[in-house]
């Protein structure tokens, strides 16, 4: 054998002689580059790879023989496949066969489309799973939100200080006398007012069906009071409503009716949903609510000043004199008195009384006349204090939004500037305070340290600087309405006004008092004992159109409050709703549909807002009516002579902004419907496309059930409940049709067929090809009781009667059936299996018997075999032509008993 070296130099040799050689031009063979080491080197790496991989191989082996797989034989028959010859045909063609080529062609161009379609249909189907899943999660992300929503934590106390600071702060370093403390209440005293709550809403709906107006605050407000006197938390929600009834300045109310001057619904929607927040409409509700917000507190004080005097008669030595003069002078007796001797040395004395203080607490009770009745007759001894006060409080007096003229303003400004501004602490605090309010100066300071010393008195102080006509002579840095009002509450937040924790409602209020309505009912319903009353808070806000709604988009966010960092905050009304109706629905569902109108309420706001609440109230209503399945008492019912009882809904359109009862049955009952048949709830979907009057719909849901049920066992006569004309009652739920899903499909459908028989207009509204599906699948299912019941040749004769199988040896009647198969329904056709099978099954056993007969040499019943032999075969035929319809199974179950009949 030739060596590696002598290889290597006749290769050079022969390198050398055709490079010398003339003869072969073109002829350049690559040089070797690599000398006889470096090739063996080579070789070795690349045996000892060879040898790894070989290792690694055994290793797989060795793993796939431990699971029973012989890796050898495998790969030997992997190696043993010539793919080469795939697609070449079977047969081999010769040049010249050109049909066989065309042929061929053909088969491969059907098998690539077929394939192709295959491919096609494997991904749609993944595609459309894909959507469906996605379609489905957002829905039951949707509901998680819901409850987590609805179990939110209570906000919890908090080891927090109040925050102190030049803006009045100090003012809240103790709670107000005023505001009572909040209790602890049970589920039963809770249930007791929320169904005092609904009897208000279900009045407040009847209401608006007839077009009247309701003092729905009013009337809410009756309906939180406790009943007992010691219930605080009762008491303080109550006080809530009388604030609430100022800011939207609903008076003369009487049992939820206006005795003078009424609120309409949605009396302030267009101002405060749907104006610029800088025009006039918008700039006049702000002024209202401020206003409103301004008098609730001066009544409230006013109160406390009278639980005063009663308290402490003797100190406060009020007299036969019940006027609000004598009162605030008792109340400062009582404030600042002691042993005839005024102990506060700061106060300013006149007419042995404290001026100042008096003049205060006049305005902080309400009693600006009465202010300046008493300033003008003490004018001499105020004139010794200071000598204009009295034409500056006049002139503020009568100006209609409290403006001083601009020749006194600067006057007033150079005179404050002198005196008042710079007071020490020994210097009276109310004089200091009624030239801040007067001249409305320091707007950036507004707090007075010794008067302004409870969050109410801070809160009216406030008020009473806001102003909503910005932009007429004031100064960029004195401008203050309501909305810098807001801001500054809300830095101050509620650890600032209810460190604890325990007072909810104040804070509440303080939100309310600044007409942050969406604010505040997002904060209540965050405490678990008030979620009742945010609801309602809600309403009645919703009702007089002060409170933003969330668009559609926003309902699956956890959070109510939408847009919380902005000056026009929305809150998601229709879900809140939706979350409290929740907790009742099931056992009294009416109730529930009462609240679910109200999502209604924000029809009037532009599209697609508006729009968008009604699709939503719609959902919520079809929601209730699956769920909790009271068709009866919400849809309606069928009475035995097919006269339709209408439901709640029904006689409630308006209130679901319905336009007439056909777009009531189409927007509500038809969606049902449609959404039953969509999750095989066919019971139903029957009633329910009854009471849509989709009488053909039920006759098709009829047919599918009827199909369903050809494969399974039928119900015994005596099982089958009394019909109700034409329907089928339950009687727990008080609803028509198939309630229950247990009465024998078949005869449902005779009943409803015959019923609509009866009932003029109904029978007409059913496609002729859908009721003659039914009809054969009745005497289908008829056939697969006489089969179970033993009697064979009455079954074979009802089968044979609808004509669906020829069983008769005809070939062109064979065919023209198997064609006639493409216009049969589909409910038919998702059966053949069972139909074939049972039929092929009755004319076996019919054969058996006849062949079992002791009977041997009867001619007839030779004959008798023979006619049933010959159906088989034309079954067999038939079946033989129903390619890709019938399964592997199903031939296979023919083909063994037509074997044994033959």
């Amino acid at each position: 054998m030739a060596t590696l070296a002598s290889l290597l130099e006749q290769s050079q040799r022969l390198q050398t002689s055709l490079a010398s050689s003339s003869a072969q031009p073109g002829v350049d063979l690559p040089a070797i580059q690599l000398g006889l080491d470096q090739i063996e080197s080579q070789s070795r790496r690349i045996a000892g790879r060879s040898l790894k991989e070989a290792r690694q191989t055994g290793n797989a082996a060795y793993l796939l023989a431990s699971g029973g797989v012989n890796a050898e034989q495998l790969s030997s028959n992997i190696n043993t496949v010539n793919v080469a010859g795939t697609f070449e045909p079977l047969v081999p063609l010769s040049d010249t066969d050109v049909e066989g080529y065309i042929r061929h062609t053909h088969e491969q161009a059907i098998i690539s489309a077929i394939e192709e379609g295959r491919r096609a249909t494997t991904s749609d189907f993944y595609r459309n799973l894909d959507v469906k899943m996605r379609r489905d999660w957002e829905k039951q992300k949707e509901k998680l939100f819901e409850e987590l929503g609805r179990h939110q934590p209570a906000a919890g106390p908090s080891t927090e200080t109040p925050r102190r600071g030049g803006s009045g702060a100090s003012g809240f370093e103790r709670g107000s006398p005023m505001t009572p403390l909040p209790a602890t209440s049970g589920s039963l005293q809770m249930h007791s007012k929320m169904m005092r709550y609904d009897r208000v809403i279900r009045r407040l709906n009847e209401f608006r069906k007839e077009g009247y107006a309701f003092g729905l605050v009013s009337a809410l407000g009756e309906a939180s009071i406790g009943t007992s006197a010691s219930d605080s938390r009762s008491a303080q929600a109550t006080e809530t409503w009388r604030l609430l009834s100022h800011l939207v300045q609903e008076r003369d109310v009487l049992n939820g009716e206006f005795q003078r001057t009424a609120l309409q619904e949605r009396q302030y929607a267009k101002a405060y949903l749907l104006a610029d927040q800088e025009s006039q409409d918008a700039v006049q509700v702000r002024r209202m609510i401020g206003d409103g917000a301004r008098e609730y507190l001066e009544e409230q004080f006013l109160a406390y000043v009278e639980k005063t005097l009663a308290s402490r008669p003797t100190e406060a030595a009020l007299g036969g004199d019940p006027s609000i003069q004598n009162k605030i002078r008792a109340f400062l007796n009582v404030k600042y008195s002691k042993n005839g001797q005024w102990s506060n040395q700061a106060l300013e004395i006149a007419n042995n009384t404290p001026v100042w203080a008096r003049i205060y607490y006049l305005l902080r009770s309400g009693h600006a006349k009465e202010a300046l009745t008493f300033a003008t007759e003490n004018e001499s001894a105020i004139q010794k204090l200071e000598k204009s006060f009295v034409p500056y409080f006049k002139a503020w007096l009568d100006s209609p939004d409290r403006r001083l003229p601009k020749l006194l303003r600067d006057r007033f400004l150079a005179e404050y500037n002198q005196r008042i501004r710079y007071l020490t602490d020994t210097s009276d605090p109310y004089k200091h305070a009624l030239y801040k309010l007067i001249g409305r100066v320091e707007i950036n300071r507004r707090n007075v340290p010794g008067v302004t010393q409870t969050t109410e008195d801070w809160l009216w102080f406030q008020l009473s600087l806001v102003r909503e006509t910005e932009g007429q002579g004031e100064a960029p840095h004195e401008k203050y309405g309501l909305r810098d009002l807001a801001a500054v509450l809300r830095k101050f937040g509620e650890q600032h006004f209810d460190p604890k924790g325990t007072r909810p409602l104040l804070y509440f209020q303080v939100l309310l008092l600044s007409g942050q309505f969406e604010r505040a009912i997002a904060f209540l319903q965050q405490h678990s004992q008030y979620q009742a009353d945010a609801v309602h808070f809600a309403v009645a806000l919703a009702y007089y159109g002060l409170l933003r709604v969330s668009p559609r988009s926003k309902a699956a966010d956890v959070e109510l409050l939408v847009d919380g960092n902005t000056d026009t905050p929305s809150i998601s009304f229709a879900r809140l709703i939706h979350r409290y109706t929740r907790l009742f629905a099931h056992s009294d569902a009416a109730e529930a549909l009462q609240y679910l109108y109200l999502i209604c309420l924000n029809a009037d706001l532009p599209s697609p807002r508006g729009e968008d609440q009604v699709a939503l109230a719609h959902d919520y209503v079809r929601e209730l009516v699956m769920e909790t399945r009271q068709y009866s008492q919400l849809l309606g019912d069928v009475r035995n002579d097919g006269t339709k009882v209408p439901g709640q809904i029904e006689r409630d359109l308006k209130l679901l902004h319905l336009a007439d009862s056909r777009a009531y049955l189409f927007g509500i009952v038809k969606s049902a419907a449609e959404r039953a048949d969509l999750e095989l709830r066919f019971s139903e979907a029957i009633l329910l496309y009854n009471l849509a009057e989709e009488y053909d719909a039920v006759i098709a849901v009829l047919n599918v059930e009827l199909g369903n049920s050809l494969s399974k066992p039928s119900v015994p006569e005596n099982g089958a409940r009394q019909s109700r004309g034409g329907f089928f009652a339950d009687a727990s739920k008080g609803t028509v049709g198939m309630a229950a899903g247990q009465e024998d499909v078949a005869q449902v459908a005779r009943s409803i067929l015959e019923h609509y028989d009866r009932s003029a207009g109904m029978g007409g509204k059913v496609s002729r090809r859908r009721r003659e599906t039914c009809e054969v699948l009745m005497r289908l299912k008829e056939a697969m009781g006489m089969y179970e019941q033993g009697k064979l040749e009455q079954a074979l004769q009802t089968i044979e009667s609808t004509n669906l199988i020829p069983l008769h040896s005809d070939l062109v009647h064979l065919i023209r059936a198997a064609e006639d198969l493409n216009s049969v329904d589909d409910a038919i056709v998702r059966n053949l299996d069972v139909v074939l099978v049972a039929t092929m099954s009755i004319l076996y056993k019919l054969h058996q018997q006849l062949k079992d007969s002791p009977f041997g040499g009867d001619q007839s019943r030779q004959q008798k075999m023979q006619e049933l032999r010959a159906k088989a075969r034309s079954l067999m035929m038939f079946a033989g032509m129903l390619r890709y319809r019938l399964t592997a199974e199903t031939y296979s179950q023919l083909m063994r008993l037509d074997t044994f009949l033959h």
